[in-house]
């Protein structure tokens, strides 16, 4: 779907052609892509607006908890789901693409991963990619194969933005999952926020999408900086460093075991399902607290190693914002 901006709005006299590509099941990422496109099409620029759609449709709310983690070993190993045919013309010269995408299980969405994994895909090929992850607040693991899966595919990837749920790690855990399962966003008990993005965080992403808008006709005019270097774009939190990629492992361990107890649905991975679920529970119980004061006390041992990483997970674009006492950006369903 195209939508055009006033003729005289705009800051630069080139019409661009953006395509913005998104999944979402609660919402929040095509919210996330109107806020972040909207300044493009008020400026005058052509935006071709697509909502990714898999063959075989994910419920959503999920309902059933076993058919939430029961596409954990897809979103870690493969096969990523058929979509369906695209909207857009995958040969059209588009000058930027925009790819909005959900974190599942530390992995980039499943549908996202079918679209990168279709022939559809051949839109990137040469043309700038802007990525822009929506999360709880782990999105690391999901960036960094988002990077590989952009390469594969021939993208050239300029700018990298995360946008995570409002509220505190603690209520987020509670809050997505009650949104996923069962379609309830609002706050409750006085204590736990509404669920996904908040207005706060919309607002910064417009802002982006104005950056966006007023910086892009440099960078398409020769600069080779990032569009979105230095203004927040990414924001690392060195708490989360260490149990993410923990996580990382032992997610990749389990969808191992279940692959190897049947396909979606079979009575055995069900069984080997239930026993993830107490296992997760567990580590998020006992090891995250845990892992999150080992870390904090090996600090110093760690300093250079988790700079280092950090200054990777915020590339291209750069972190214009740092959490967790850390300069320069320390920072599923």
């Amino acid at each position: 779907m195209e939508s055009p901006g006033p003729p005289n709005s705009g800051a630069s006299s080139t019409a661009l052609r953006v395509l913005v590509i998104s999944y979402s099941q609660t919402g929040d990422s095509a919210r996330v892509a109107q806020a972040i496109s909207e300044p493009l099409a008020e400026a005058g620029h052509q935006v071709t607006c697509e909502r990714l759609r898999p063959v075989v449709e994910y419920p959503f709310p999920w309902r059933n908890p076993l058919r939430f983690f029961d596409v954990l070993p897809e979103c870690l190993l493969g096969p990523p789901p058929a979509m369906q045919p695209v909207g857009f013309d995958p040969g059209a010269p588009f000058d930027l693409v925009i790819l909005v995408y959900q974190v599942w299980f530390l992995s980039p969405s499943l549908p996202v991963q079918g679209f990168l994994a279709s022939s559809a895909a051949a839109v990137l090929r040469g043309k700038p990619v802007v990525t822009v992850s929506v999360s709880r607040n782990m999105w690391q693991s999901a960036s960094e194969r988002m990077k590989r899966l952009l390469r594969d595919a021939g993208a050239i990837h300029t700018d990298n933005v995360v946008v995570t749920h409002q509220g505190p790690p603690w209520a987020t855990f509670v809050t997505t999952p009650r949104a996923l399962l069962f379609g309830k966003t609002e706050p409750f008990w006085g204590i736990f926020p509404p669920a996904g993005i908040g207005a706060k965080e919309l607002d910064r992403v417009r802002q982006i999408g104005e950056i966006l808008r007023d910086r892009w006709p440099l960078r398409a005019a020769g600069s080779a900086e990032p569009a979105l270097c230095g203004v927040g774009a990414v924001a690392i939190n060195r708490r989360y460093m260490v149990p993410e990629a923990i996580g990382w492992y032992l997610f990749m361990g389990w969808a191992r075991v279940l692959k190897a107890l049947g396909r979606l649905g079979r009575w055995a991975r069900q069984s080997g399902i239930v026993c993830f679920m107490i296992f997760l529970v567990c580590v998020v119980g006992l090891g995250i607290p845990a892992v999150v004061l080992m870390t904090l006390l090996l600090f110093p041992v760690l300093r250079k190693s988790m700079a280092a990483y950090a200054e990777r997970l915020a590339a291209p674009s750069g972190s214009g914002r740092a959490t967790g006492a850390v300069s320069h950006g320390i920072d599923g369903p």
